[in-house]
């Protein structure tokens, strides 16, 4: 039976379950959400008009009388046009609050619109009764924000009493949708917990290396067909490691017969078959010789076994001296930044650091030679480390043309190589892949930073505590 029914035609029967028994409760209770949101937004429109009218009025209150006070002592007349112009705003605040004010609020409005007229009318020698009136004034103000303010405060409690009538059939449709869900999950597992276990542990065999399974499926079509592809997927698995075992294969042999070839020449180089070298010419030969061991050792790690190996290998951390090394790589490929004439920038101080220095060595190699193979002659190469909040940081900055924004998310995949600078061959496109391979097998990272000129690499791993 299961096996003409489909996975969406299960978990469509199950949700229309869990959902018709809860919509009607849900549609009534979306319907007074809404009435209570529209209320709230109406009602917060609201109080903040009110409070706008009180405060306003308050104000325009004390500028009314400060101009008043003003205008007797220094018989001024634009004071009391200021004073005017005052009570005729308080008039139009007050006349605003009146059609919306709750209970109460209208008394006030009716006294403070009362006060101002008689202050207007009140001639100049009245003074004591004018302080009376402007005391009344502001005293009346005051009542009406302490009666808004009342009036607020009873809204709120009853709009909380609504959201907690709702928050309860809330509950209570959570509660009903949770007991129809936990009866959907069961139907389901007794209905494709057993077949999805069963392919579980044949995915797990496949992850593991096991190849060729046996992937009969019994359960729902959508199961069935999982089958069928994962198949297909286990036979193309066993045809690409096939490929990749020959490619491999020729690829070992085409990179150690050049590599043996070149160390064999340095040193027939080196013990002077072709004539006695001076001292700078035989310092030339020892750098060759170096970078060919280093890259020969490299080689036959990366293809000991798959293009994955040097991802496996263990790491050794160890105490060394970041600054040295930085030094001995810049030594060993002197050559090729002094062809170029760059001008070497070197910042950091000659402590401890904590790493694989093998692994942090390749890194620096693969970053100087980029950096090295785009830059512009008479440039500078600026080398900087150091700590910060735990880690240990490299940056290997050039001013080359950089990396273009359509590329930045490129260069660290396998085998992508970019524009090779002029008169140079691409690149390999497996430096930058297998920099970034070992920092993150030391738990750090490699990345490219924004830079105002040329490319800058950042490199950053954990320092462990226990080692310092």
């Amino acid at each position: 039976m299961l096996r003409f029914l489909s996975f969406r035609s299960l978990l469509l029967a199950g949700f229309l379950g869990v959902a018709l028994i809860p919509s009607a409760a849900l549609l009534q209770l979306r319907r007074e959400l809404g009435a209570a949101a529209d209320a709230a937004q109406q009602y917060q429109r609201q109080a903040q008009r009110w409070q706008d009218g009180a405060r306003l009025s308050q104000e325009l209150a004390l500028q009314f009388e400060r101009a008043s006070r003003q205008a007797l002592i220094l018989k001024d007349q634009r004071l009391r046009e200021t004073a005017s112009e005052a009570s005729r705003e308080i008039r139009r605040a007050q006349d605003a609050l009146l059609p919306e004010a709750p209970a109460g609020v209208a008394d006030t409005v009716v006294a403070v619109l009362d006060h101002v007229g008689r202050l207007q009318r009140l001639p100049p020698s009245q003074r004591l009764q004018r302080d009376q009136l402007f005391g009344q004034l502001h005293r009346q103000l005051q009542r009406q924000q302490q009666l808004l303010d009342l009036a607020r405060q009873q809204q709120q409690s009853r709009w909380r009493g609504d959201i907690e009538r709702m928050r309860g059939q809330a509950n209570r449709l959570a509660w009903l949708a949770l007991a129809a869900a936990l009866l959907l999950a069961l139907a389901m597992t007794l209905l494709i917990h057993w077949p999805l276990r069963r392919l579980q542990r044949r995915i797990a065999s496949l992850a593991g290396g096991a190849r060729q399974l046996d992937w009969r499926q019994a359960g729902p079509a959508d199961l069935q067909r999982l089958s069928r592809e994962l198949a297909q997927l286990d036979c193309r698995l066993v045809e690409l490691e096939q490929q990749k075992t020959r490619f491999f294969r020729q690829v070992s042999h085409e990179l150690k017969t050049p590599l043996a070839a070149i160390h064999e020449a340095t040193s027939l180089l080196n013990e002077g078959v072709a004539g006695d070298l001076n001292a700078q010419q035989r310092h030339i030969v020892d750098i060759l010789r170096n970078n060919a061991a280093a890259l020969r050792r490299r080689v036959q790690a990366l293809l000991r076994q798959d293009a994955g190996q040097w991802l496996s290998t263990a790491l050794s951390p160890r105490p060394f001296s970041l600054q040295q090394l930085l030094q001995r790589r810049l030594l060993n490929c002197q050559p090729l930044w002094q062809a170029k004439r760059l001008r070497l920038e070197l910042d950091g101080s000659d402590g401890q650091v904590v790493g694989d220095p093998s692994k942090v060595e390749t890194i620096i190699d693969n970053l100087l030679l980029n950096a090295i193979r785009h830059s512009p002659r008479d440039a500078p190469l600026i080398l900087r480390h150091g700590r910060a909040d735990g880690r240990i940081w490299l940056e290997v900055a050039d001013f080359g043309p950089g990396v273009p924004e359509e590329l930045r998310d490129k260069i660290f995949e396998p085998f992508w190589s970019g524009p090779a600078p002029v008169g140079e061959a691409p690149g390999s496109g497996l430096g930058l892949t297998m920099a970034r391979g070992y920092a993150q097998l030391m738990g750090g990272e490699l990345q490219l930073r924004d830079s105002a000129e040329g490319a800058c690499f950042r490199l950053s791993w954990p320092e462990p505590e226990h080692t310092r």
